[in-house]
């Protein structure tokens, strides 16, 4: 009696923890560097900005080539042969392959899919334009850089937007004031070629929207804790992710989706990637630095910020990339 019930037990623990620590897979520290924002990955190139002295950089992985290529007041996307960021209230779009940038002026926080950019324009209660989402009223637009066509997707409102694209899917967090000091926000999802909206939570709790193919992963707050959800707007079917933890900046790729996890070691506030697998259902982690975050995921590529370097003030934002394949 007593074995079954250890067996039992066993077999418990077994079905209710999917967590394991990755021991496959290779890490390395591309490029040291102050106050990074978020990186990005595409193909064989790796972007971001910092802070420090408001640049933007790719750094080619074939060639190990790191170039600069603009200022930037925010962190930096990539999609194909193009990259875009924000800066003093402009976006640009630069190509890799012919050098040339192209900005869509008093625009912000843009996301990019081929030829289509989609992003926030902002405006004050007189009308003239703003320069952040910090204003009173945004409106969320789409810009297509072949046919130089433009097209607002929602109304200006009282609303914060953090947009992503993914093919003719554009998926946002669409944050609105419901009372003072009170905000609810979902993610929804916009068609290009219907023009159809539909949401895709309902919680008012919802943000970290991402999209890859028909999947579409965000975070809910639910009670002073944090989960991440995936739907798949194909099968109109919708999972939880994870249930444990603080999960936040969210990427997917094919089907796996990686995280920050945030949690206390002592009184220490600490984070590291965790990766989830869509098809075996199972969860990874792939750093024990304590100090990663920010992922972002491109075929079997990780590339994150680490502080491991610089624990006490954390200034110096590595750029690691951790191979899930080597």
């Amino acid at each position: 009696m007593g074995n079954k019930i250890i067996h039992l037990v066993f077999v418990l623990i077994f079905l209710t923890s999917f967590t394991s620590i990755a021991n496959a897979g290779k890490e390395t520290m591309l490029v040291s560097w102050r106050l990074t924002l978020s990186p990005s990955i595409y193909g064989n190139v790796v972007t971001w900005a910092d802070t420090f002295g408001n640049g933007v950089f790719m750094y080619n992985l074939t060639t190990g080539n790191i170039t600069g290529i603009g200022r930037a007041d925010s962190s930096s996307s990539i999609h194909g042969d193009k990259i875009t960021w924000w800066d003093d209230g402009n976006i640009t779009v630069y190509n890799i392959s012919t050098g040339k940038k192209m900005e869509i002026v008093n625009a912000s926080t843009p996301a990019i899919y081929g030829d289509n950019v989609v992003y926030v324009r902002s405006k004050y209660t007189d009308g003239q334009p703003a320069y952040s989402q910090n204003a009173e009223y945004n409106s969320l637009y789409l810009y297509n850089l072949s046919t130089n066509e433009e097209t607002q997707i929602t109304p200006y409102e009282h609303a914060y937007f953090d947009p992503a694209i993914y093919g003719n899917k554009i998926v946002w967090k669409r944050s609105t004031q419901v009372n003072p000091g009170e905000w609810s926000a979902n993610i929804s999802i916009y068609d290009i070629p219907t023009k159809r909206v539909s949401d895709i939570s309902r919680s008012g709790k919802a943000e970290d929207g991402k999209i890859y193919g028909n999947i579409v992963v965000w975070t809910e707050n639910q009670n002073g804790s944090r989960y991440v959800y995936m739907r798949d707007i194909a099968k109109h079917k919708t999972r939880q992710v994870t249930f444990d933890g603080y999960p936040i900046s969210l990427d997917v790729y094919g089907d796996r989706i990686v995280w920050e996890r945030a949690y206390w070691v002592g009184n220490n506030f600490s984070s590291d990637i965790y990766m989830y697998n869509i098809s075996t259902n199972k969860t990874t982690r792939i750093t024990s630095s304590t100090y990663a975050r920010e992922p972002a995921i491109y075929d079997d590529k990780v590339v994150y910020v680490d502080t491991r370097n610089n624990p006490e003030y954390q200034e110096n934002r590595d750029i690691y990339l951790y191979n899930i394949s080597a």
